[in-house]
């Protein structure tokens, strides 16, 4: 049985896709992007193409990788965006966790939602071919996000004025409860408030690859209040989440 690879994969897309002339782009998002590949990566691929050529793009697409091997799985995905679609595949004689997360782009999207920030190391692009000036790098432009972050940052303040709401339920011994607002009041402002501090342009990330993003110091703090295996722990931890975030606010007003 022959092992098929990630850079095949990718290969094959091209070269299949390049020459059509209602796709305009194909780029990589993702660990291909970042440099981050390793046995588990998946891979994020991209491609924008001429909106009335749909059913097209998607046939273009399968067809490819069922020249390289059976598709075994497909998931088509309900995006949030109108302009986009997505699929999830995965081809037999290919290793378990190489899932392909593949993304349409239909050209009349907004020029500017295919802007990429120079030298970001969370939303880099590799860029296969773009044929019609389809993505565009810029520079960082912190007016785009600092309105949302200071309303993020009031909303993380609010939460840590609300551990009350998971103190009655430790008190009241339900685990499942105080545990589901411990996440909420306690742990996801504080992941919030280290975003603030070191990915300021992408607060949203939550944990996505934040292993990667803040140092190794706050990355053991942080792994240290999640883990919780009893009520004790959830009480124990709060007045030191508490004390930890005003440190982390602080650290943060004076940027």
């Amino acid at each position: 049985m022959n092992i098929i690879e990630r850079n095949q994969i990718i290969d094959r897309l091209r070269e299949k896709l390049e020459p059509l002339h209602f796709i305009y782009a194909m780029w990589l998002e993702g660990a291909d992007a970042t440099g981050m590949v390793d046995e588990y990566s998946d891979i994020d691929i991209w491609v924008d193409f001429e909106d009335e050529y749909e059913d097209e793009a998607y046939q273009a697409v399968e067809n490819a990788l069922s020249g390289l091997s059976a598709i075994d799985y497909k998931y088509i995905v309900k995006h949030g965006h109108p302009k986009i679609r997505q699929r999830i595949y995965h081809l037999k004689n290919t290793s378990e966790y190489l899932m392909i997360d593949f993304c349409w782009q239909l050209h009349s999207r907004p020029s500017n939602e295919s802007e990429y920030i120079k030298d970001d190391l969370i939303e880099s692009i590799d860029v296969i071919f773009d044929k019609a000036n389809v993505l565009r790098l810029v520079g960082p432009n912190p007016a785009k996000y600092e309105r949302w972050n200071a309303e993020r940052l009031d909303e993380c303040k609010y939460y840590y004025s609300q551990h009350s709401r998971v103190k009655k339920y430790v008190l009241r011994g339900q685990y499942l409860e105080a545990y589901a607002y411990y996440n909420r009041y306690v742990l996801e402002p504080l992941i919030d408030i280290l975003r603030l501090i070191y990915t300021p342009a992408h607060v949203d990330y939550y944990l996505v690859h934040i292993s990667q993003h803040i140092p190794k110091e706050d990355l053991n703090k942080l792994e240290y209040f999640a883990q919780l295996t009893s009520l004790d722990d959830i009480s124990e931890r709060i007045p030191l989440a508490e004390k930890w975030f005003n440190e982390l606010l602080e650290k943060l007003e004076r940027k």
